[in-house]
């Protein structure tokens, strides 16, 4: 049996890690396409109903010509393309599969950087890449902003919140237009709940219609036109709405100084002080922050005359609304089982039952840099199903199509030829999905050399592995007597055996052998003429026949001193066969 030392161990581990995705291809290429064709949600070699292959058609067959490439592994290979500048985009469908640090600040960069990213997503996955989003948003919402939009730190000598003068209580033109006010938003979510709505459905409130804004008042709150981008979404909609399913809603982190009414009904009247206001942050539906914020700001606009941040900001980037009879349902398998069993509940602090201007569900924020994230709690809404006009169950009533069409004519404005990538590495891939283990593989490959815990470690193992595998550069050196002198109780061939097996001398050392092995044949058999191998074969068949033949010595022996006549590289196991043959005739004779 063959023993398989640590060397041959190592190699072989890594010859399977390196073969894995390619073996693993080749064995799902083997089984029937009805086992392994894409049936993953939201993917877009996924044909069925549930997938997005009409969506990605879009995107190919746009007149400005998109390309459509793909991610299987980690989102830091976006650090690697140079797409960032006005010719990439990046569609994140339904993501099942968590996003490390590394991967959500790379995606992040790629937008502020000039990439367009849409994110679809209803259970909150994607939260891992907008809590970084989050940062820079809390960040902003920790700097004094003027008018003008120069910061005004708590740490100078002009700093006021709201730029009140405390002493002299100016509130003069000049004191206006140097008035400072916190930008309000300190962070964006998916809520990762259930929207439920009985005001606007199709077949159960699990499948809400989502409309676009209008300008008006909706019980008691109006706001105004929404912002022009927010109509590049929009046109051409029939008026029926964007059917969902499942979706969940945009929630935000808000940052205002907390109202009077408050205090009073927390029996703290006597700590309120509108000159040094006690800021309130807490996470409030998107939609919901202007009527939840308004009353707060009001209470110094009114006194001081001040011009206060835009309440009705969450209202203009929104672009599709859930109706005002919506609601997060917080029993999700209940809804799941008997949708007949659930509705909404204002007591219950968790489902924002009834909100003033409905949820918000799909949100758009441009960058100064010409990149933007699209945020949409639904991906339902970009599936073959409804948007795919061959498919026999599409429903032509809604504008899931055109509205499809609306996003993907967005993100490829003023592009020519950009590449479009798809998320396919985070999706919940089938176990017999090609895409499975290539994406395991290459997240592998991702989390060892940048993740900052291991990366490090890289190339130190990688110096380590090669020093014990790549042949020494160590030159043969002269054998001199006085070095054979300092191997005492060893004979002068032992020392040079080894010291041709050192250097990987294989040829010497098997001459080093056979001229031994000749002497003792001289000695045994004191030859008349020269010993020739078939001359030695003759004397060992005669004296051993049992053990030798002619005809196996002569050509065992001519082989010998083949290679020792041309001075042939030899490897190891050609040394080890020839000195075994010769071992055995050395025992004999000896």
């Amino acid at each position: 049996m063959v023993e398989i030392n640590r060397t041959t161990s190592a190699l072989i581990l890594l010859a399977i890690f390196i073969s894995y995705p390619l073996v693993s291809a080749f064995v799902l290429g083997l089984l029937p396409r009805s086992l392994t064709q894409s049936t993953t949600n939201f993917s877009i070699y996924n044909e069925g109903w549930n997938g997005a292959s009409e969506f990605k058609q879009m995107f190919e067959e746009h007149e400005n010509g998109g390309s459509v490439s793909t991610i299987v592994g980690s989102s830091n290979i976006l650090n690697r393309l140079n797409t960032t500048t006005e010719n990439g985009s990046l569609v994140i469908l339904g993501p099942a599969v968590h996003y490390d640090f590394s991967e959500a600040l790379a995606i992040f960069f790629y937008a502020i950087n000039g990439g367009r990213v849409l994110i679809a997503d209803d259970f909150g996955t994607a939260n891992d890449i907008l809590s970084v989003f989050s940062i820079f948003l809390g960040f902003m919402s920790q700097l004094d902003l003027n008018m003008a939009g120069l910061g005004f730190g708590s740490d100078t000598e002009d700093y006021n919140p709201f730029g009140m003068n405390t002493t002299t209580n100016n509130t003069s033109s000049q004191a206006n237009e140097t008035a400072a006010a916190n930008f309000p938003i300190a962070g964006i979510a998916i809520n990762g709940s259930l929207l439920a709505d009985q005001g606007s459905y199709n077949d159960t409130p699990l499948t809400p219609i989502f409309s676009s804004p209008i300008s008006g008042t909706q019980n008691g709150t109006s706001y105004r036109m929404p912002a022009p981008w927010v109509t590049d979404f929009t046109t051409g909609l029939s008026g029926n709405g964007v059917i969902g399913n499942f979706a969940s809603i945009i929630s935000m982190k808000v940052r205002y100084p907390k109202p009077k009414s408050e205090f009073i009904a927390e029996n703290r009247s006597n700590e309120y002080d509108k000159y040094n206001p006690e800021y309130v942050t807490k996470w409030v539906p998107m939609g919901e922050f202007p009527a939840s914020a308004k009353n707060a700001f009001s209470e110094f606009e009114s006194e001081w005359g001040i011009d206060m941040p835009d309440m009705d900001f969450s209202l203009q980037i929104a672009v599709l609304y859930s109706s005002s009879h919506a609601w997060l349902e917080s029993d999700i398998e209940l809804a799941k089982r008997d949708v007949n069993k659930i509705g909404p509940n204002a007591t219950n602090p968790y489902e924002w039952a009834n909100p003033n201007v409905g949820f918000p569900v799909f949100v758009y924020f441009p960058f100064p840099l010409g990149g933007d994230i699209i945020i949409c709690s639904d991906p339902s809404i970009f599936i073959n199903k409804y948007i795919d006009t061959d498919r026999n169950d599409y429903d032509p009533t809604y504008d899931n199509r055109q509205f499809a069409l609306n996003v993907v004519e967005k993100m490829m404005r003023d592009r020519r030829s950009q590449l479009i990538i798809f998320d396919e590495g985070h999706l919940a891939n089938h176990p017999l999905s090609p895409t499975l283990p290539l994406s395991l593989y290459l997240k592998f490959l991702d989390m060892i050399t940048m993740f900052p815990l291991f990366a490090w470690a890289l190339p130190i193992g990688a110096i380590l592995l090669s020093r014990r595998f790549m042949p020494k550069r160590t030159q043969a050196k002269p054998l001199l007597l006085t070095r054979v002198e300092r191997y005492y109780g060893r004979s002068f061939f032992a020392v040079k055996m080894r010291w041709f097996l050192e250097y990987q001398q294989y040829s010497r050392g098997l001459e080093l052998i056979y001229r031994r092995l000749r002497r003792n044949l001289i000695k045994r058999y004191n030859p008349e003429v020269e010993l020739t191998p078939e001359v030695a074969a003759t004397y060992l068949a005669n004296e051993f026949p049992e053990r030798f033949t002619h005809k196996g010595i002569t050509e065992g022996l001519t082989a010998i001193e083949r290679i020792i006549d041309s001075r042939a590289a030899i490897s190891e196991q050609e040394f080890l066969d020839q000195y075994l043959f010769l071992k055995n005739i050395g025992v004999e004779i000896t």
